[in-house]
């Protein structure tokens, strides 16, 4: 009854939407309008994407017989089912967070949901330094427990979920969010215990939230590139790796090309059943909750507690090991940063870093956002999952699909920027579509009746409305090129060194000095990412 209920209400809201929107815009149909604003951002995806993707296809041929080798069937095995565990612990612990999260009053659940986005957007080397001080051979915690992680595969999934908790416990907060109070209380009334009426009822409801969530985490985990790189090794390389190694190192074109063709079709199947899940959510209205109590308070405090642990320890392990020697607390590693022989010099990293960023984030926002309104106005599920087209490739694949395409370029700095624009727009879109999903057109409609036009019922109306989620989005890119590593080793020259690339370097080097001037650039780092959610109030919208 509820389902057919459901489905009759949102066919009555696409008829509904179809014809305000008719009303509002020009002679043009709907669809065509949001085709033709995506048509930039498409126009992008095929020059810095698809065609770099061909050329490393056209060029070096597909050996499909790799697919018949153990070798790589194991890395397929692996490859998934590391990212299948990853999201059995996550759900274990994000979906019972997000449900009481969502159904209790917390003091500071939003700047907490905000902070915890921090995680998702740290520099991946940083977490390896974190996860490796606390959990590495020589880790506080190992010392403490005599429990040495680094000897197998439960680093990576701890790495996993340092990086991906934080997304999966948003989107089921998001999921629970929208299930009606007065469904749960129903069932609680009919004698259902609180527990009977989570499982039965609001869970469910929540699904389509969570399996978003899940296929999300997976497809990140799945696709994770420096985290395998840097603490796996050789027995647990996944086919990101793999592909790294083939391309860049044995110059085996055929058979990356072949792995590279098989995680896409992995790739695109996920993601397909991910913008069908997400696709016209609607939030609901704030209302009034309770104050968790008894079991569900030690269950919530509890869950919360862990995932807390688990996101935030790795950060300050790193800001401490900068500061830690072996004599106790010393600056000699930040003093090594700033030393007149330092090379690279900090301050050209340093600029490298804000340059790229600052010009990634003009391109991200004006391809990102139009490709948002595209998908919004057509209503077209190929359209939004092709906005999740980059987070399908490896970047190292693109990277070097650049050199094929683009040869003439290789030196230029507008090819190092396109590919640091085609990791940043996806973030912008998925923040802001679901704000645009949400806008009220009976506000826009009352706007055209007071005889605005429509670019200025859209400015004055739509945008002020839409804004904190653009803002969030920029933050998220921002943070995220912030520390961008994998496209940076194929296309980096000296003098574009980054903190993230210095960071690198100084972590192939021996001795205890060097790792702790790559702490210190990896706290930089976190400081320059802390900054920018500072600055552009960055977790307002919901990624989606």
């Amino acid at each position: 009854m509820v389902r057919s209920s459901s489905l009759i209400l949102r066919a009555e809201r696409r008829l509904t939407y179809r014809k305000r929107v008719r009303r509002f815009f020009s002679p043009l149909p709907v669809p065509a309008l949001g085709w033709l604003i995506a048509l930039p951002a498409l126009a992008f995806l095929l020059a810095f994407l698809v065609c770099p993707l061909l050329s490393v296809l056209r060029l070096g041929g597909v050996h499909f017989g790799v697919w018949t080798e153990p070798y790589f069937l194991a890395r397929l095995a692996w490859t998934l089912e590391q990212a299948g565990l990853t999201v059995l612990l996550g759900a274990l612990i994000a979906w019972p967070l997000g449900y009481l999260l969502a159904r209790h009053r917390v003091p500071g659940k939003l700047a907490l949901l905000r902070l915890l986005l921090l995680p998702f957007v740290t520099p991946t080397l940083v977490a390896v330094l974190g996860l490796t001080a606390l959990l590495g051979p020589r880790g506080w915690l190992t010392q403490l427990s005599g429990i040495n992680l680094s000897q197998g595969p439960a680093l990576i999934i701890v790495g996993n979920l340092f990086f991906n908790l934080p997304i999966m416990l948003r989107l089921a907060y998001g999921g629970f969010a929208r299930v009606p109070p007065s469904l749960i209380g129903a069932a609680r009334t009919l004698g259902a215990s609180s527990t009977r009426a989570a499982v039965t009822v609001a869970l469910p409801l929540a699904a389509p939230g969570l399996g978003a969530g899940a296929i999300l985490v997976f497809l990140y985990s799945a696709l994770s590139f420096a985290l395998p790189l840097t603490l796996g090794g050789e027995r647990y390389a996944t086919l990101e790796v793999e592909i790294y190694t083939l391309t860049a190192y044995e110059l085996n074109l055929p058979d990356a090309s072949a792995l590279i063709l098989g995680q896409l079709l992995i790739a695109l199947a996920a993601t397909l059943t991910y913008t069908r899940l997400v696709g016209g959510a609607v939030i609901a209205a704030p209302r009034h909750l309770p104050r968790p109590r008894g079991g569900a308070a030690l269950l919530l405090y509890g869950l919360l507690g862990l995932t807390l642990l688990i996101c935030f320890s790795p950060l300050a392990a790193v800001a401490l090991r900068s500061v830690l020697g072996e004599h106790g607390l010393t600056l000699a590693f930040w003093h090594g940063l700033i030393a007149p022989d330092t090379d690279p010099p900090l301050s050209l990293m340093l600029g490298n870093t804000l340059r790229f960023a600052g010009l990634t984030l003009i391109g991200a926002v004006l391809l990102g956002a139009s490709h948002a309104l595209g998908a919004y106005l057509s209503r077209s599920r190929p359209l939004d999952a092709l906005s999740l087209l980059p987070l399908m490739l490896s970047p190292v694949s693109v990277g070097v699909g650049y050199l094929l395409s683009y040869p003439g370029w290789a030196a230029q700095l507008y090819l190092l920027i396109a590919a640091y624009t085609l990791i940043a727009s996806p973030l912008i879109t998925r923040s802001v579509l679901p704000a645009l999903r949400a806008l009220p057109l009976r506000a826009l409609e009352a706007a055209r009746t007071l005889g605005a036009g429509p670019l200025t019922a859209w400015r004055t109306v739509a945008l002020p409305l839409v804004w904190p989620s653009l803002r969030g989005g920029a933050a998220l890119s921002l943070a995220t090129v912030l520390g961008e590593f994998g496209a940076t080793l194929v296309l980096t020259r000296p003098e574009w060194t980054t903190l993230s690339t210095g960071l690198y370097e100084r972590l192939g080097r021996p001795g205890a000095q060097n790792l702790g001037e790559a702490c210190a650039l990896a706290t930089l780092l976190l400081a320059l990412a802390l900054g920018a959610f500072s600055v552009l109030d960055g977790g307002e919208g919901e990624v989606a």
